[in-house]
C-alpha cells in the first residue's frame, strides 16, 4: 500500500483534532463552568484604512446648500378709513314764534357793544344808542338824492347819503365849511378865483363829526327843514340834539347808516 506524502499529512491531521477531542470530553467532573479556562477573545476588527487624499486635478466639491425655505407673505395692515360722520338729526318743523326768537337771539349776537349811533335815512332819525338801549332818537336830514351835471366841465354828483358801517374820524368844534365847486354850480354863479370866497364859518352850526370822504355829522341853519331829505350827502341835526351826540360820543365810536 503506497501512502503518498499529501495523504500522511492529512492523516495526521485528522489524528490531532481526535485526540483533542477525547481530551475536552474527558474533563474531570468535579470541575465547574467558571473553573474552566476563559475563552479566547473575539479578534479585533482592523481599523478601516483613512481615505486617499482627494486628487489635485480634480476640482473641490462645495458642500450642497440646503434649499431656500420659502417665507409666507406678510399680510399688510388695512389702510386707515376715514371717520363716518354721524348724520345730522332731523329737526322738528319749528312754529312761527320759534323762529322769531331764534332770529332775534341771532340779531343780539350780532349787535354792537358799547356807545353807538344808527341813521335811519327812510324815516330821516339818528338814535343814539348803548349796549342797544335808545339814549336819544333825534330828527335828522339826509341825502336828497338829486343829481346835477357839471356839462362844461364833464362832471356830474349824486346827493346819497352812503349807507354801511363808519367810524367817527375827527371832532370838530366850531367848524368852518369850504364850498366845493357843486355849492357854486348848483346856484348858478361862477366858480371863485380866491379861496377865502369859498368860507362859510356859520353853516355846519357849533360842532362837526368828520365819518370820513367828505362826510359829516353836523348842525344846520335850516332846522325847520329837518326831517326831510335835503342834504348834499351829510347828515344834519338840530343844535339841542348835536350837542348831545357830540358829548357822547368820541372818536372811533361806530355809526350805522341805513
Amino acid at each position: 500500500m503506497v501512502i503518498t506524502r499529501a495523504g500522511a499529512v492529512a492523516a495526521l491531521g485528522l489524528s490531532a483534532a481526535f485526540g483533542l477531542g477525547l481530551l475536552q470530553g474527558a474533563a474531570a467532573p468535579g470541575l465547574t463552568q467558571e473553573d474552566q479556562p476563559p475563552p479566547a477573545p473575539p479578534p479585533q476588527e482592523e481599523p478601516a484604512p483613512n481615505p486617499p487624499p482627494p486628487s489635485p486635478d480634480l476640482p473641490e466639491q462645495q458642500p450642497e446648500e440646503p434649499p431656500a425655505v420659502e417665507e409666507p407673505p406678510r399680510e399688510q395692515p388695512p389702510e386707515p378709513t376715514a371717520p363716518v360722520a354721524p348724520k345730522p338729526r332731523a329737526r322738528k318743523p319749528r312754529n312761527l314764534q320759534e323762529k322769531r326768537d331764534d332770529l332775534k337771539r341771532r340779531i343780539a349776537a350780532l349787535a354792537p357793544r358799547g356807545t353807538y349811533v344808527l341813521i335811519d335815512t327812510g324815516v330821516n332819525r339818528l338814535f343814539l344808542m348803548r349796549d342797544g338801549e335808545v339814549l336819544r332818537e333825534a330828527i335828522c336830514s339826509t341825502g336828497s338824492g338829486r343829481f346835477l351835471p357839471d356839462h362844461p366841465r364833464n362832471r356830474e354828483w349824486t346827493f346819497d347819503t352812503p349807507k354801511g358801517e363808519f367810524r367817527i374820524q375827527k371832532k370838530i368844534v366850531r367848524p368852518v365849511w369850504i364850498k366845493p365847486d357843486w355849492a357854486f354850480i348848483e346856484e348858478g354863479e361862477d366858480l371863485p378865483k380866491k379861496s377865502s370866497e369859498r368860507l362859510a364859518p356859520d353853516e355846519l352850526g357849533n360842532f362837526a363829526m368828520d365819518l370820513g370822504d367828505g362826510y359829516l355829522i353836523h348842525g344846520t341853519l335850516y332846522e325847520r327843514s329837518l326831517g326831510m331829505s335835503v342834504t348834499h350827502g351829510c347828515v344834519r341835526l338840530g343844535a339841542k340834539d348835536l350837542d348831545a351826540v357830540f358829548h357822547a360820543v368820541k372818536v372811533g365810536t361806530p355809526v350805522y347808516i341805513f
